[in-house]
Protein backbone atom coordinates (compact mmCIF):
# COMPACT_ATOMS: atom_id res chain seq x y z
CA UNK A 1 0.00 0.00 0.00
CA UNK A 2 1.19 3.81 -1.10
CA UNK A 3 1.04 6.33 1.71
CA UNK A 4 0.53 9.70 0.73
CA UNK A 5 4.17 11.77 1.84
CA UNK A 6 2.84 15.03 3.77
CA UNK A 7 4.25 17.73 1.72
CA UNK A 8 6.42 20.07 3.58
CA UNK A 9 5.57 23.82 3.55
CA UNK A 10 8.18 25.99 2.70
CA UNK A 11 9.58 28.23 5.05
CA UNK A 12 8.23 31.91 4.51
CA UNK A 13 9.69 35.21 5.88
CA UNK A 14 6.40 37.22 6.85
CA UNK A 15 7.29 40.52 4.87
CA UNK A 16 4.17 42.95 7.20
CA UNK A 17 6.78 43.52 10.58
CA UNK A 18 9.46 44.23 7.88
CA UNK A 19 7.11 46.66 5.98
CA UNK A 20 5.86 48.33 9.26
CA UNK A 21 9.08 48.82 10.59
CA UNK A 22 10.20 50.34 7.26
CA UNK A 23 7.42 52.73 7.54
CA UNK A 24 7.99 53.90 11.15
CA UNK A 25 11.55 54.75 10.36
CA UNK A 26 10.71 56.16 7.14
CA UNK A 27 8.17 58.51 9.02
CA UNK A 28 10.68 59.73 12.24
CA UNK A 29 12.96 61.05 9.35
CA UNK A 30 10.54 62.90 7.77
CA UNK A 31 9.13 64.50 11.05
CA UNK A 32 12.67 64.92 12.42
CA UNK A 33 14.00 66.49 9.96
CA UNK A 34 14.61 70.41 9.30
CA UNK A 35 13.57 72.09 6.06
CA UNK A 36 14.33 75.67 7.42
CA UNK A 37 17.18 77.51 5.48
CA UNK A 38 20.44 77.14 6.69
CA UNK A 39 22.16 79.26 8.60
CA UNK A 40 25.21 80.75 7.90
CA UNK A 41 28.19 82.55 10.73
CA UNK A 42 28.77 85.65 9.49
CA UNK A 43 32.59 87.04 9.80
CA UNK A 44 33.49 90.26 9.88
CA UNK A 45 37.42 90.47 9.56
CA UNK A 46 39.53 92.47 11.73
CA UNK A 47 40.97 95.68 10.68
CA UNK A 48 44.59 96.83 11.78
CA UNK A 49 44.32 99.18 14.54
CA UNK A 50 46.26 102.91 13.78
CA UNK A 51 49.76 102.45 15.42
CA UNK A 52 52.36 104.92 15.03
CA UNK A 53 53.85 103.97 11.16
CA UNK A 54 57.29 102.58 11.13
CA UNK A 55 59.83 104.11 9.11
CA UNK A 56 59.68 104.10 5.73
CA UNK A 57 61.34 101.35 3.75
CA UNK A 58 63.79 102.34 1.22
CA UNK A 59 61.52 100.78 -1.22
CA UNK A 60 58.84 99.15 -2.23
CA UNK A 61 57.14 96.87 -4.07
CA UNK A 62 52.94 96.06 -4.22
CA UNK A 63 51.45 92.71 -5.30
CA UNK A 64 47.64 92.92 -5.21
CA UNK A 65 45.34 90.16 -5.38
CA UNK A 66 42.02 91.04 -7.38
CA UNK A 67 38.31 89.15 -6.80
CA UNK A 68 39.07 87.06 -9.49
CA UNK A 69 42.20 85.67 -8.10
CA UNK A 70 44.46 87.55 -10.40
CA UNK A 71 47.64 89.06 -9.82
CA UNK A 72 48.69 92.28 -9.76
CA UNK A 73 52.23 93.69 -9.44
CA UNK A 74 52.41 97.32 -9.05
CA UNK A 75 49.32 98.08 -11.01
CA UNK A 76 50.02 96.10 -13.80
CA UNK A 77 48.35 92.47 -14.46
CA UNK A 78 50.70 89.73 -14.25
CA UNK A 79 50.23 86.83 -16.75
CA UNK A 80 48.45 83.82 -15.74
CA UNK A 81 51.53 81.67 -17.35
CA UNK A 82 53.52 80.66 -13.66
CA UNK A 83 56.56 81.28 -15.51
CA UNK A 84 56.33 84.81 -17.11
CA UNK A 85 55.02 85.17 -13.37
CA UNK A 86 58.21 84.46 -11.57
CA UNK A 87 60.21 86.34 -14.04
CA UNK A 88 58.52 89.66 -13.58
CA UNK A 89 58.31 89.09 -9.90
CA UNK A 90 62.68 88.61 -10.16
CA UNK A 91 62.83 91.40 -12.64
CA UNK A 92 60.74 93.90 -10.04
CA UNK A 93 62.75 92.55 -7.26
CA UNK A 94 66.35 92.65 -9.33
CA UNK A 95 65.79 96.38 -10.03
CA UNK A 96 65.15 96.75 -6.01
CA UNK A 97 66.90 94.35 -3.83
CA UNK A 98 66.07 96.00 -0.44
CA UNK A 99 61.90 96.02 -1.98
CA UNK A 100 59.56 94.91 1.18
CA UNK A 101 56.56 93.47 -0.82
CA UNK A 102 53.49 94.85 0.15
CA UNK A 103 50.41 92.28 -0.63
CA UNK A 104 46.90 93.47 -0.93
CA UNK A 105 44.19 90.86 -1.31
CA UNK A 106 40.32 92.12 -2.69
CA UNK A 107 38.19 90.89 0.44
CA UNK A 108 36.49 88.57 -1.89
CA UNK A 109 40.00 86.90 -3.14
CA UNK A 110 40.58 83.60 -2.45
CA UNK A 111 42.27 82.52 -0.32
CA UNK A 112 44.59 80.05 -1.92
CA UNK A 113 45.46 82.77 -4.34
CA UNK A 114 46.59 85.18 -1.56
CA UNK A 115 49.00 81.86 -0.16
CA UNK A 116 50.65 81.37 -3.84
CA UNK A 117 51.10 85.05 -4.33
CA UNK A 118 52.81 85.14 -0.75
CA UNK A 119 54.74 81.90 -2.26
CA UNK A 120 55.50 83.13 -5.56
CA UNK A 121 57.13 86.58 -4.05
CA UNK A 122 59.13 84.26 -1.04
CA UNK A 123 60.21 82.29 -4.55
CA UNK A 124 61.46 85.31 -6.44
CA UNK A 125 63.13 86.72 -3.30
CA UNK A 126 61.45 88.59 -1.56
CA UNK A 127 63.55 88.73 1.99
CA UNK A 128 59.86 90.83 3.50
CA UNK A 129 56.59 90.29 2.67
CA UNK A 130 53.70 91.85 4.44
CA UNK A 131 49.96 91.59 4.28
CA UNK A 132 48.31 95.24 3.82
CA UNK A 133 45.33 96.07 5.94
CA UNK A 134 42.34 97.13 4.81
CA UNK A 135 43.17 101.15 5.98
CA UNK A 136 46.25 100.53 3.57
CA UNK A 137 45.12 101.94 0.10
CA UNK A 138 47.35 100.69 -3.45
CA UNK A 139 49.97 103.78 -3.75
Amino acid sequence: MKFAQPVADEAQVPLTPLIDVVFLLLLFFMLAATFGELNFLELELPRAAAAAPEEAPAARLDLAVDAAGGWHLAGETLPAAPRARAARMRAALAAAPEAVVYVHAHALAPHGAVVQLVAAARAAGADAVRLATLGERLP
